[in-house]
């Protein structure tokens, strides 16, 4: 089954990077046809409103699918996932329809000139395909066929299982990197790690990357070289060496990384609240979306031509093609250092003579420039003849090749400051793109962040120490990694992630050194961008360690009170009724059926205990308060026996118990009694054969810490509280816990205690 999951991941992305691909490829090549002979700003205005046609028609079909018919598609879904393997149910999370839109709709965005990556999106498109083969259902129409021998896979614990190999999958087949895909999942979903679920991760991952490199291979070309392991690839950088002066640079370099990455973090944040309380309605998200592919459209067109960065075409004779130098000095472009050295004529190198003859002499027919196989276009824009605009090697294609242009090209290709305008735009961009009703990631976008201003870092640093090199490749690395991990707060598998994508583990230590100071400083302002939308939607995810400073909290003022009990034998009419009560929590303590507390009937109970939800201490209706009373001297005289202050204080209170815990029955088991419920036996049902006998209980005493751990360590849904007695007093769920958080900020300490709303 897990091979499966990872094969099926695989055709997946395989399906999204060629229809990517291609989409993109006919959009650019449109917009070139129409671009490419502009000399002057007033023939740019037909160019520039195709580009925004196309691009506001692709987000348009985009962002309505996702909208209107999958809203659990938008964003990368890495948070969702993340709360998902944390034990948290998401209805439509893990749907077909889901995976449809987020897929389709990656597709739409990346062609569609956002600012976003289809890394993000394929870690869920890998969780949703795990879920559904863990499901093993087939439907059609009203029709469903469930094979029992797969009613073992269908448990939370297994399902969860399954999501988290898929998500591995995802980053696997993104990345080509297997073990940062088992890491990812390990440092940022999964909540309950076992040896067998490791293992299941990794030969889903190492699937999917086998599976995408052959097939991908195949397609191009050259199945025997696999050279395709994932949707992105950093390319073989070259031998890179660091010296210690330069250690000092990487961790300032990590710093600024955090930096940035809190910024973008806390301006998302602002514009997130911004989208939460006024862009509500589903068309003005569309319109948002569609707003945001225009603006990125005309931004492009800007930075491209105000700030061109014009820079010789590498291995172009100038006097050739340029008599009117006036002189017999011929320049060539070296092709290894990109500096501009005095030849003779007879002098000129044959590699360039060659690339003269057949593609950069127009005389004979030939177009310096145009589309370049594995470089993308050479735009000429408002550049002499001769130059091409290196703005465009970034911005002219996608985000991968963005990355891709950086990591690669010789050091003089790019001046500081058209990379520093470029940075500060791109930044702006991205922090308003993520969190659009779309499928989008957020991977790419702070990928290319980091790596324009490594570079920017790179330059400055080669200029100014020469014996730094001139590779300056390693410090783009850096800037890429830090700027992501500022953002996202990943340490240990973006490492492994990075030195897999580029294939050389010795610039591992600079990175780690660099992620780990991105972390802690980002940190120091802000969580990192996953836990903040989880945060800002309101989902109750537990933390990996209870919050510090909560040892004074005790069950039972974390407990829910009232709570809707059942006896082992219930009416039919009283398991219809439950099924609506607003203190369900999808399971209900089973009490033992005395005398004294199940007096009335169980229907009577609930609709009293329906009538009284107000008050804070009720619980039990009134004919269930009588009876209690009756018995009141004998629990007064058992609490000075049990010597218990907390069950004097309880009863000061007026905190009531409901009878002594027989077991507990989950929602699912009452539904399928009444479907399958007999017309004999509406009056009164035995509920024992689906009673769970042995749930999982504390006493009302126990700290927040050891309830914390007991809860998330067993990976528990519900955990009851009961007395001295062994009788229930209260029901903690995970939003009981997750209200109470503790969080670091600016170097102080906080506890504070959530509302929980409706």
């Amino acid at each position: 089954m897990n091979f499966l999951v990872g094969f099926y991941v695989a055709l997946i992305a395989i399906a999204v990077t060629i229809c990517t691909k291609y989409l993109t490829a006919a959009k650019l090549a449109a917009v070139y046809a129409l671009i490419k002979d502009c000399r002057h700003p007033e023939c740019l205005v037909l160019p520039t409103f195709v580009w925004m046609a196309i691009n506001m028609t692709l987000i348009l079909i985009g962002s309505y699918f996702v909208t209107f018919h999958a809203p659990l598609a938008a964003g990368s879904g890495i948070p969702n996932v993340k709360c998902y393997l944390n034990g948290i149910r998401m209805p439509g999370l893990m749907s077909l329809r889901t995976l449809a839109a987020k897929a389709g709709g990656v597709i739409l965005s990346v062609a569609g000139g956002l600012a976003c990556g289809k890394e993000g999106p394929m870690i869920h498109s890998g969780a949703i395909c795990a879920s559904g083969l863990a499901r093993a259902e087939l439907r059609c129409g009203k029709r469903t066929w469930r094979p029992q021998v797969c009613d073992p896979l269908r448990t939370d614990e297994e399902r969860r299982d399954f999501v988290a190999a898929g998500a591995a999958s995802g980053v696997s087949a993104a990345f080509g990197s297997p073990v940062g895909g088992v890491l990812f999942s390990l440092e940022e979903g999964t909540s309950f790690v076992k040896q067998m679920l490791t293992w299941r991760m990794l030969f889903s991952s190492m699937t999917a990357c086998l599976v995408l490199n052959f097939l991908l291979s195949a397609i191009y070309g050259h199945p025997e070289d696999m050279s395709h392991p994932g949707l992105v690839s950093f390319g073989h950088i070259g031998e890179v060496s660091f010296r210690t002066f330069e250690i000092p640079l990487f961790i300032l370099m990590g710093t600024f990384g955090g930096l940035t990455g809190a910024v973008f973090v806390h301006l998302n944040y602002r514009v997130t609240l911004f989208r939460r309380k006024y862009v509500t309605n589903p068309w003005l998200k569309v319109a948002e979306a569609v707003f945001v592919a225009s603006c990125s459209a005309v931004m492009f067109v800007t930075l491209i031509y105000v700030i061109p960065d014009c820079q010789p075409i590498r291995g172009f004779n100038v006097t050739s093609h340029s008599p009117s130098l006036g002189n017999d000095t011929t320049y060539v472009i070296s092709d290894e250092s990109g500096t501009q050295e005095p030849e003779d004529d007879d002098d000129v190198t044959s590699s360039t003579t060659q690339f003269s003859n057949q593609s950069l002499d127009e005389e004979e027919g030939h177009d310096l420039y145009g589309f370049r196989e594995g470089h993308g276009y050479v735009f000429q824009g408002f550049c002499p003849y001769g130059e091409h605009n290196r703005m465009a090697d970034i911005l002219f294609k996608t985000g991968e090749g963005g990355l891709h242009a950086l990591l690669h090209e010789p050091l003089d290709e790019w001046r500081i400051v058209p990379l520093f305008v470029l940075f500060v735009v791109y930044h702006l961009l991205a922090t308003w793109t993520y969190g659009l009703s779309v499928s989008s990631g957020v991977f790419i976008p702070s990928l290319l962040i980091g790596a324009i201003w490594g570079r920017i870092v790179g330059i400055a640093v080669m200029t100014y120490i020469p014996s730094a090199g001139t590779n300056v490749a390693k410090y783009v690395l850096v800037g890429a990694a830090a700027n992501l991990g500022g953002a996202t707060r990943m340490t240990l598998s973006l490492t492994v992630i990075v030195i897999e994508c580029t294939g050389d583990i010795t610039f591992g230590v600079p990175i780690m050194l660099a992620l780990i100071v991105a972390k802690w400083t980002g940190d120091y302002f802000n969580p990192g961008i996953y836990d903040l939308h989880i945060e800002i939607q309101g989902i109750p995810l537990l933390p990996w360690e209870p919050p510090a400073m909560s040892y004074a909290i005790k069950a039972s003022e974390v407990m829910t009170s009232p709570v809707t009990c059942l006896r082992s034998r219930e009416s039919i009419e009283m398991l219809q009724s439950i099924l609506h009560s607003p203190y369900s929590h999808n399971g209900y303590p089973v009490v033992s059926n005395e005398p004294s507390i199940t007096s009335a009937s169980g229907f009577e109970r609930f609709a009293l205990n329906n009538n009284n939800n107000n008050n804070s201490n009720g619980g039990l209706d009134k004919k269930c308060r009588l009876s209690a009373e009756e018995k009141e001297e004998e629990e007064v005289s058992d609490t000075k026996e049990l010597g218990s202050p907390r069950a004097a204080e309880m009863r000061v209170k007026g905190d009531k118990t409901y009878g002594r815990l027989f077991g507990f029955l989950h929602t699912k088991d009452i539904e399928y009694i009444i479907a399958n419920a007999s017309a004999e036996n509406k009056d009164e049902v035995d509920l024992e054969p689906f009673i769970d006998r042995t749930p999982y209980s504390i006493h009302l005493d126990t700290s927040l810490p050891r309830v914390f751990k007991i809860f998330r360590g067993l990976g528990l849904r519900h955990l009851i509280v009961v007395n001295d007695r062994y009788q229930v007093v209260g029901i903690i769920t995970r939003v009981n816990l997750a209200r109470y958080r503790g969080e670091m900020h600016k170097g102080n300490f906080v506890l504070e205690e959530l509302k929980v709303v409706n």
